[in-house]
């Protein structure tokens, strides 16, 4: 898997940096190549986020630092990143940090001062450790448990869509735009179809979906639900009484009036201590739940490591995100199958998954075959 940091951005005094941030990932299949918009000056440097006050605790981000470098740091392991993310939240597209703002150190102590808590506060009582046993009777330490690593990326999670079932479309959809432009990406200003009398607040977040039609089962030929590609994420500035603002704040792919909006929900990223050994020679079955590759998320016809796929195998079967499909082809006349590679899970519904190519020794097309491996 290739590993690409997540670069802090240069502020000069004066310049204002403009264009817009993928979502981060630690192998992304696509990066960010430009800042964000709508850059403020927050006490002396630039920034496009609202970062808090830096406490105490807080790290002052520096020229060249990355949220790799600084987990390597921290953590002892670079693919922990997320975790470093995850604390400061604040920052919308991990892609892009800048200098001179604060950072919160995951897993950093309080440090209580040597002149005591402030006035008015009691410190704690420190406790008192009970007498160590005798040398001889003290329990083997436990071992350390092994690091979680991200089995994806941010990108892989929000943008790779899912077969959906059928269901009525929402009223809320983007009813225009700011710009001249045809379609829509980070830092446009889009107006929604909905307001206050609807519902509507300033500061709720929505997903932005498009249906792209039924999903056929490449053998069976039953309808499995409908695809449905995620294109990013805005945020409402404004609710007018019938209408509302909204700001892209992070995008997947192009957005177009007429885009479906859904309530934001947050989807983890499987993690894992590690994967089993992928062996293209080891084509004896697992026992485990067998299915078939009925989609790519770029339409293509072939496809390899990086890529995104989905299969039949879904919950009801035991399949969820974390689990590891081996990835084969069905020979004739009972000669042993090929193996092709190796996917994870990202999501799942009841009778599919989303799945991302992570090993592969042959191309895999859509009526492939899957089999739960872990």
């Amino acid at each position: 898997m290739k590993r690409v940091g997540v670069i802090a951005a240069i502020t000069l005094a004066g310049a204002v940096l403009a264009a817009s941030a993928a979502w981060a990932a630690e192998a992304p299949a696509t990066t960010s190549t430009q800042p964000p918009k709508n850059l403020k000056k927050v006490g002396d440097h630039w920034t496009p986020w609202d970062p808090p006050a830096p406490g105490p605790d807080s790290y002052i981000i520096v020229k060249d630092d990355t949220l790799w470098d600084l987990a390597g740091k921290w953590l002892g392991n670079p693919h922990l990143w997320p975790q470093v993310w995850d604390q400061n939240r604040y920052i919308l597209d991990s892609h892009w940090i800048y200098p001179g703002d604060p950072l919160g150190v995951p897993g950093k102590p309080t440090v209580v001062p040597p002149e005591g808590p402030p006035a008015g506060e009691e410190a704690e009582a420190e406790p008192v450790a009970a007498p160590a046993p005798p040398a001889g009777d003290r329990p083997a330490p436990s071992p350390a448990a092994p690091p979680l690593i991200p089995l994806g990326d941010v990108s892989d999670v929000y943008c790779s869509g899912a077969i959906e079932p059928v269901v009525e479309p929402p009223a809320l959809v983007i009813a225009g735009r700011e710009s001249e432009k045809d379609h829509l990406a980070d830092g446009d200003v889009v107006y929604l179809s909905l307001g206050r009398a609807q519902g509507i607040a300033a500061g709720a977040e929505y997903a932005i979906r498009r249906p792209e039609g039924a999903v056929v089962h490449p053998k069976t030929a039953a309808v499995l639900g409908t695809f449905v590609r995620r294109l990013g994420k805005i945020r409402v500035l404004v609710a007018q009484e019938n209408t509302a603002t909204a700001v892209v704040v992070q995008s997947c792919s192009e957005m177009a009036v007429g885009d479906e909006a859904w309530p934001w929900e947050e989807i983890p990223i499987p993690r894992a201590s590690s994967l089993p050994e992928f062996d293209r020679w080891d084509a004896e079955p697992s026992g485990g739940p067998e299915g078939y590759v009925v989609a790519s998320r770029d339409g293509i016809t072939w496809s390899g490591i990086g890529h995104v796929l989905y299969t039949d195998l879904g919950s009801s079967l035991g399949v969820r995100p974390g689990s590891v499909l081996s990835v084969f082809r069905d020979q004739p006349q009972g000669l042993p199958r090929v193996m092709l590679g190796q996917a994870v899970v990202l999501e799942t519904r009841e009778g599919t998954s989303t799945v991302k190519v992570v090993e592969s020794v042959k191309e895999i097309g859509i009526g492939d075959r899957v089999e739960l491996a872990q």
